[in-house]
């Protein structure tokens, strides 16, 4: 998906994230791949055509769960 720069991958956004998952009790955990690939998300219909193509621009970036939905079921 590309790679992102040291802001992308420590930005406030991403502390933020972090913040919030440790408030709701979730652990940190150390990293088993490559923090700077982007991530993102694909949604691939049972056709094969890609509905919903994003690509993150760090690892608080994700799309809203009615963006995805949206995508499922158009309307």
């Amino acid at each position: 998906m590309f790679s992102a720069s040291f802001r992308d991958v420590w930005g406030p956004k991403t502390w933020w994230a972090y913040i919030r998952g440790l408030i709701k009790g979730e652990k940190l955990r150390r990293s088993e791949g490559d923090i700077y690939q982007r991530g993102g998300d694909v949604l691939i219909d049972p056709n094969g055509i890609v509905s919903l193509h994003h690509v993150g621009v760090g690892p608080a970036d994700r799309p809203a769960i009615e963006t995805i939905l949206n995508n499922i079921h158009p309307g």
